[in-house]
């Protein structure tokens, strides 16, 4: 029965993940993403490590190459290899729950909940890193725990026996599959390393132990995130090491500012944090977690799991200039755990024959209300998500990434298919607002391997103020020449050009337009 579950489960993932996963257009970072792995088909032994120069570890962008080769459709390539984590994911969690002592019932919430849940569905549908990152942490931690959940005693205070148990722990085949799982999550993303606390925070999982035992179980805990690091330091021997951190500026404050009071700051975002965790992952998924801390059973492996979320969140919530939800989805993994092995416990509360009928009941309403919650609140967000997708109740901060922005690729492909078909008449040259992104990244990835003898696509950054001499003197070998900007970064003279094309962006949000600018070589 329960394998006929997880098997339908599996099915409405499959179903719900792959319908309409062209629906919203591509994002400025996917495109960047995907045309890093084009940039390594052309020429690996050139583009190989070229993500680090970004500050990006290069493990994702290698993980798309081969899908490039099987899909015609190139973002729909790239999302796939998201939508096949998001199996593996469902089945990482399961193992987890199994290693923590769950039940048969709490494996079937976690792999429900990484199917419907909001912050789970959105991101295994996105070729973004976020996704592919959490997956090999909640691999390594599993991992981990295969060892730490080991019953074991050891009381003899013998030195040489000692050396000779620490020895033998350390060899842990488990250990070692772990920490290469962390060191492939830091290939996959820099910010893994907020993970480490997580690991020391499972030694102290296990009841009773002996200080001794605490030691070895911290020894273990200290050599997987060791086996991680020095994977990670593998790629000190490229050039552009030092690049991986060269953007984190961008994104946190540094630790003294923040100590030096920049702290009363970002401590101002925590309610819009708290808020991205209430809609993606839903009151029930959020709430039910702190409900566990009153459960005797489960208190322990709660409170280590909420221990785990916090120190993820905790670092980038105090430090964040710029702040996504996504930055948290790792955090998830420790949450949906959590609220799976609490919410099990309340149906099970629910039928213990050893409690009165009226806290049964109480038992049983209150998990079938959470319940009927989260899969309220994930339909609200999964049902346009597949019909609609500008209708997506994203939070704002989302809203301006997905649906309204320049990083949004509304347009995109349209403007693709009017390039093509120009091509087909004659020669055309394509100035782009930006230099990498949404634009031009996002139209070069529609090209790739397909005849583009008579294209020429070239960013000339942004705002539009004017066209460079550079590109108008290339452009001058081409018959027609267009520019695509978005319409609030346009800021050129339009008396001589003409409007080819618009699209808008929902909302009254800005329109990615298509200039002849042509005319502007006669000038």
């Amino acid at each position: 029965m329960v394998k006929l579950i997880f098997t339908a489960i599996i099915g409405v993932y499959l179903v719900t993940h792959l319908w309409g996963l062209l629906n919203l257009p591509v994002f400025a970072d996917e495109s960047i993403y995907i045309r890093w792995a084009q940039l390594i088909i052309d020429d690996w032994r050139e583009y190989l490590f070229f993500p680090m120069n970004d500050g990006k570890t290069p493990l994702f962008m290698w993980l798309l190459v081969p899908f490039q080769f099987v899909f015609s459709d190139q973002l729909y390539a790239a999302r796939i290899v998201s939508v096949l984590v998001g199996v593996g994911q469902i089945g990482a969690n399961v193992w987890c729950i199994r290693l923590l002592g769950g039940t048969k019932l709490a494996k079937v919430l976690g792999a429900l909940f990484v199917t419907i849940l909001p912050f789970w569905f959105f991101h295994h549908r996105m070729a973004l890193i976020d996704g592919t990152l959490t997956l090999f942490l909640t691999l390594s931690l599993a991992s981990y725990l295969e060892v730490v959940t080991r019953s074991f005693t050891f009381q003899n205070r013998d030195l040489l026996q000692l050396k000779k148990v620490f020895r033998v722990a350390l060899r842990e085949p488990w250990l070692l599959l772990s920490g290469i799982l962390f060191g492939l999550a830091l290939w996959t993303k820099v910010p893994a390393i907020l993970f480490t606390p997580t690991f020391v925070f499972f030694a102290f999982l296990p009841k009773n132990k002996s200080y001794t035992e605490r030691l070895l179980l911290l020894l273990q805990s200290g050599s997987v995130i060791a086996v991680g690091l020095v994977f990670f330091l593998v790629l000190k021997t490229q050039p552009v090491f030092s690049q991986l951190f060269s953007r984190g500026s961008d994104f946190l404050y540094p630790w003294q500012e923040v100590l030096e009071g920049k702290w009363r700051d970002t401590i101002i975002s925590f309610p819009t944090y708290g808020r991205y965790f209430l809609l993606y992952l839903t009151p029930t998924a959020t709430i039910v977690s702190l409900i566990g801390l009153l459960m005797r059973k489960q208190r322990r492996a709660i409170f280590v799991l909420l221990l785990a979320a916090l120190s993820f969140i905790g670092p980038i919530a105090v430090l964040g200039k710029v702040v996504y939800p996504r930055y948290f989805m790792p955090a998830i993994i420790p949450l949906t755990l959590a609220a799976s092995i609490a919410l099990s416990e309340l149906f099970r509360r629910a039928k213990d024959g050893e409690l009165s009928l009226r806290k049964r009941a109480v038992f049983a309403v209150v998990a079938v209300l959470l319940l009927a919650n989260s899969l309220v609140r994930s339909v609200a967000f999964i049902y346009p998500s597949l019909t609609n997708a500008n209708a997506t109740p994203f939070v704002s901060a989302d809203v301006t990434q997905y649906l309204s922005e320049w990083s949004s690729g509304h347009g995109i492909q349209e403007a693709v298919a009017l390039i093509n078909a120009q091509a087909k008449q004659g020669t055309i040259a394509v100035a782009t607002e930006g230099f990498f992104g949404t634009l031009p990244d996002g139209i070069l990835m529609y090209l790739h391997r397909r005849d583009v003898t008579n294209i020429m696509v070239q960013g000339i950054g942004q705002p539009v103020r004017g066209i460079p001499d550079a590109f108008l003197k290339q452009a001058s070998a081409y018959e027609t020449v267009w520019l695509v900007v978005n319409s609030h970064r346009m800021q050129m003279q339009t008396e001589d050009l003409v409007l080819v094309a618009e699209f808008c962006r929902p909302d009254n949000a800005p329109c990615l337009q298509v200039w002849d600018i042509t005319n502007l070589q006669l000038l």
